[in-house]
């Protein structure tokens, strides 16, 4: 069981490097492209034209995401002109106004325990050096939350308020691009738009205020606190360090899955490492909120592996867990998120608390 354990850890460490490496890479700057969606140009366009710019919904984009073309800046003296764009090889143009140099050319293509224990055979440090791998794990863990928290938590999802005549860059479903101002989209074209973008440095841009909090989507997060680790032969369980780091998918602003990685570690009397790994899938729920704080639920259930130099033993048994969180949203894509709970595995439960970032 031992031998197996050793086997397929380096396993799912890789994976969850590569995942933390992915994450490490796609934070980046902010883009001055601030996306709009179809729903929002189809409601845009039924929108008086004098008006449309009053209220927008956007997006903010990353600086490694691909722009449009430059477009003519507008000012607050712009004159609004209304008149319906004519259709060319599919797409929608007008005559007299060219936003940049290829703006209406270009185009983009778009319980109780599940395996014995049994003396370790790697030595007397064998807890102590996972215990080792995890602070690595821990850090970059929190490296990369850090980092996505400054670009993708940051990232402007809110409202602006915007020109009539404010370029818009639009996108048809198969890459085909042009561009319009607001007040010239008329229904077909937004209909006939997958997505479009406007920018911040062309006309007058007013941010009017950020979404809520909102988890739909991909999800990741890193908690730290402490916690208790269960001990071999009946012993109570140590206070010590406990870290989580989730990664998954909200299937609705309330609800999400996430696969969890627990680990836990304390020392002995004689300084002797004890460290315990979880992995667990966890089901969240967020059913109470009162102004920018968010109340839940969390239900996990997995593996749990244990490890003591001490007594040279490790095991593995089956895990069940549970508890509250708390949730402060930050931005509409970062939330401060702390919880409390409780594991029962090897026979014991130990209690947890921990706090952390969660980005959506």
């Amino acid at each position: 069981m031992a031998q197996n354990l050793r086997y397929r850890r380096p396993m799912r460490n890789a994976v969850l490097l590569s995942f933390l490496g992915l994450a490490l890479a796609s934070t980046g700057c902010l883009s001055t492209s601030h996306r709009i969606g179809k729903g929002e140009l189809l409601k845009l366009s039924r929108t008086a034209p004098e008006q449309r710019g009053e209220r927008v919904r956007v997006v903010q984009g990353l600086g490694t995401t691909e722009g449009p073309p430059r477009a003519d800046r507008v000012n607050n003296n712009t004159v609004v002109v209304v008149h319906s764009p004519i259709w060319i090889d599919g797409r929608p143009h007008h005559h007299g106004y060219h936003g940049g140099g290829s703006a209406t050319s270009s185009t983009n293509t778009g319980g109780g325990t599940v395996g014995g224990g049994s003396k370790s055979s790697g030595g007397s440090s064998l807890a102590k050096s996972k215990k080792d791998s995890g602070k690595a794990l821990i850090i970059l863990a929190a490296a990369a939350a850090v980092g996505l928290a400054a670009t993708e938590g940051a990232r402007y999802d809110g409202w602006v308020k915007l020109h009539p005549m404010h370029p818009v860059h639009l996108y048809g479903r198969y890459g085909e691009y042009t561009v319009l101002p607001l007040a010239q989209i008329d229904e077909q074209t937004a209909a006939w738009a997958d997505h479009a973008y406007v920018r911040s440095n062309e006309g007058p841009f007013m941010k009017l205020g950020r979404a809520p909090l909102n988890r739909k989507g991909f999800t990741y997060s890193v908690l730290l606190g402490a916690g208790e680790v269960p001990l071999a032969d009946g012993f109570e369980a140590e206070p010590g360090f406990n870290g989580h780091i989730q990664f998954g998918y909200f299937f609705s602003k309330q609800v999400g899955l996430q696969f969890d990685l627990g680990m836990a570690w304390t020392e002995d009397d004689v300084a002797n490492t004890i460290y315990t790994s979880r992995n667990s899938l966890e089901l969240q729920a967020f059913l109470a909120k009162a102004g920018p704080v968010h109340g839940g639920i969390f239900g996990q259930i997995g593996v749990a592996s244990r490890f003591d130099d001490g007594i040279q033993f490790d095991d593995t048994s089956s895990m069940l867990g549970g508890g509250g969180i708390l949730q402060l949203d930050l931005t509409t894509r970062l939330a401060l998120t702390g919880r409390v709970g409780a594991t029962r595995s090897f026979g014991e439960v130990a209690n947890e608390i921990g706090v952390g970032l969660s980005i959506y």
